[in-house]
């Protein structure tokens, strides 16, 4: 290679560490709600919204190079569903001309679609049926092709790209009336409502929040919403809304009330143990063997979660494959948790990979863990990647998100646009960890602070219904079985040792000496934790989910002053971004009386995703966040600029020959 390809391919390195450094530096401590998305038209009855690739474990974009060159995707379905529409934003159209397009087939070749593109430098809305697509083994196979009417043949000549980003996925699935416990709980619901009265004993909150946390994973990675009722007028069934009425007395079993209609109900029965062991039969979906109206369950080990520290990447679903001329990233991620250890402290990777011997030209591999580079290596006639690194302990949050920049020059200057490398990641490449402290504060550490287990006091049972949003968005970011333990705030203040959801007033939080970073007082007055501390008098009403440490644990706590209603406010704010608790930064969502929600920093030792992670790398991981997409386009444009750059420096070197 000569000393100026050399020097082209340093700067494009230099330009993605500024890339990414400059939109780590960007981000803002603190924001208030995002504008109002553009109104869709609601989904129809049984049909998901559109579920972002990061919270099916993919990458969220796909950045093409190159004209009828197949890039596959294996698009996980979840079981009950089919895939319905792929949507996207389509930009960064370069190359191509009137008349392009991007063709959508599935594993088979059956054309699915097209995705028309648009002329110059603008981004596009798109929406391709792919009802059609085949489903094997829980896989739909998507290949998407760029075709474009005249091709250049040669690297000399600038090759056409697109980028395809904010990719997402609805699925339908039919919600008949239930007729036996077997067939209560269909491929999706819309939302599933536990009742409990407004009087709710201590055996029918820890059922309740149990049933949270087994069924969001049972339907995860689909963000079904799963609500806690405590008021005396019960929500009723709905078409794609399912209720579940657990009570604290009878004969311990489960029954289909109003069976085979609309207005079906499961009720849960029984007390003490009895009433929590029923429970136990939505821990995965053994329920289904359940086929009749009633059903009781007799026995139950309550055994612990399998945990270890080593999984291999095919065990944590992290695959991909890419095909190189010039410089292609490849996205891909895991959830710490999922390892059974609690609070992960460092990680190290031994990463295999295999790709098609370079016995012309240069290639090499970059790795980063976020904005931190933790290996490269060349890649040579071997054919075969065999790299350990290191994950130091900042980069490690809720994801952790790794970024693979592959590259590959040929010798020949002017070399076809097929003379390429296949890059493809071994599934028995491992990653193993270590276990750390459990008093790391700031939202990026949840829920991996309370894995598998942790405590949950409620000062009142009305407030019932706060503790439940929260496990249900714990469990949504996270593979791992999350085990709530109700307990009084004294037990769990005096002898607990693990994390704490704690949902009480500002009052209840000082008589046990906890100092949240903010810290609610009489007559809407309030006091920060932070540097310096401050007392406000006359703020109005607040609804606050925060997070800090204490005494070598992680608490989270959900306080409000006046109008405990904001607090929704704050949960709803917190469920509408993309990487929900991966999407903040700082320790405090807080909602005034104004109804305006904000996001802030302001107790000290909170590791933000920002000082941890590329917006870049983030995409391929559950734990996006709507204000960094800009600077994710901004820094794709710039990487795409430079990568044809080097095509025309290839093509002048060539040229002097």
């Amino acid at each position: 290679m000569t000393a100026a390809v050399t020097a082209a391919f340093r700067l494009l390195g230099s330009l993605v560490l500024c890339v990414a450094m400059a939109s780590s530096s960007a981000l803002p401590v603190a924001w208030s709600e995002p504008a109002p998305e553009p109104v869709v038209e609601a989904p129809a009855a049984g049909t998901t919204p559109a579920i972002a690739w990061r919270q099916l474990g993919l990458a969220d974009r796909i950045q093409m190079l190159g004209y009828n060159l197949p890039t596959d995707i294996a698009v996980p379905v979840p079981q009950g569903v089919l895939p319905t529409v792929l949507t996207g934003q389509v930009g960064s159209v370069v190359d191509v001309g009137p008349g392009g397009r991007v063709d959508v087939l599935d594993v088979r070749g059956t054309f699915l679609g097209s995705i028309p593109l648009p002329v110059g430098p603008v981004t596009a809305p798109f929406a391709v049926d792919i009802a059609a697509a085949q489903v094997v083994g829980g896989i739909a196979g998507l290949s998407f092709l760029l075709r474009v009417d005249s091709s250049p043949t040669t690297a000399c000549v600038p090759p056409p790209a697109v980028t395809l980003s904010e990719l997402s996925t609805a699925f339908s699935g039919p919600t008949p009336n239930p007729r036996t416990v077997a067939d209560f709980l269909p491929g999706y619901l819309d939302q599933i409502v536990i009742r409990v009265g407004p009087t709710p004993n201590e055996d029918q909150q820890q059922a309740a929040l149990d049933l949270v946390a087994q069924l969001t994973k049972l339907y995860r990675p689909m963000p079904v919403r799963i609500d806690v009722d405590t008021s005396p007028d019960a929500v009723p069934p709905a078409e794609s809304r399912r209720v579940i009425d657990v009570r604290g007395d009878g004969a311990p079993g489960m029954t289909v009330e109003n069976p085979d209609t609309p207005e079906a109900v499961l009720a849960i029965t029984g007390s003490g143990d009895d009433l929590k062991r029923q429970v136990a039969l939505f821990a995965d979906r053994r329920f289904e063997l359940a086929q009749t109206t009633s059903v009781s369950v007799a026995s139950s080990t309550d055994a612990q979660p399998k945990s270890t520290d080593t999984r291999t990447f095919g065990q944590l679903g992290m695959t991909g494959q890419v095909s190189v001329l010039g410089a292609t990233t490849l996205f891909t991620g895991f959830d710490p948790g999922s390892f059974g250890v609690g609070k992960v402290g460092r990680a190290r990777i031994h990463l295999l990979a295999d790709y098609s011997p370079i016995t012309g030209g240069e290639g090499s591999v970059l790795v980063r863990a976020g904005s931190t580079v933790i290996g490269a290596k060349a890649l040579d006639d071997s054919g075969r990647l065999d790299l350990n690194m290191d994950v130091p302990s900042e980069a490690i949050s809720s994801t952790v998100a790794l970024a693979m920049e592959v590259r590959y020059t040929p010798r020949e200057g002017c070399a076809p646009v097929f003379d390429r490398i296949t890059f493809a990641l071994n599934p028995q490449s491992t990653v193993s960890v270590t276990a750390g402290s459990n008093d790391q504060a700031g939202f990026p550490v949840l829920p991996m602070s309370f894995l598998p287990d942790f405590d949950v006091s409620v000062d009142s049972p009305d407030h019932l219904r706060f503790a439940a949003q929260a496990v249900n968005l714990l469990a949504q970011q996270t593979g791992a079985i999350l085990r709530p333990h109700v307990t009084t705030l004294d037990q769990a203040v005096s002898d607990g040792d693990t994390g704490l959801l704690v949902v009480a007033g500002g009052d209840e939080l000082r008589r046990v000496n906890l100092t949240p970073p903010l810290l609610p007082g009489q007559n809407d007055s309030f006091t920060t934790d932070g540097t310096p501390v401050t007392g406000v008098d006359g703020a109005g009403p607040l609804g606050v989910v925060q997070t800090f440490s204490e005494n070598r644990r992680t608490i989270l706590a959900v306080t409000g002053t006046g109008d405990w209603a904001l607090v929704d406010r704050s949960f709803d704010f917190i469920r509408g971004l993309t990487g929900r608790w991966a999407s903040l930064t700082g320790d405090v969502v807080a909602t005034g009386g104004a109804g305006e929600t904000v996001n802030l920093t302001v107790g000290a030792d909170t590791q933000s995703m920002s000082d941890v992670d590329d917006p870049a790398a983030e995409a391929a991981v559950d734990g996006g966040s709507w204000r960094v997409e800009g600077l994710i386009a901004a820094g794709a444009l710039v990487l795409l600029a430079v990568a044809v750059g080097l095509f025309v420096l290839i093509r002048r070197r060539g040229s002097s020959r």
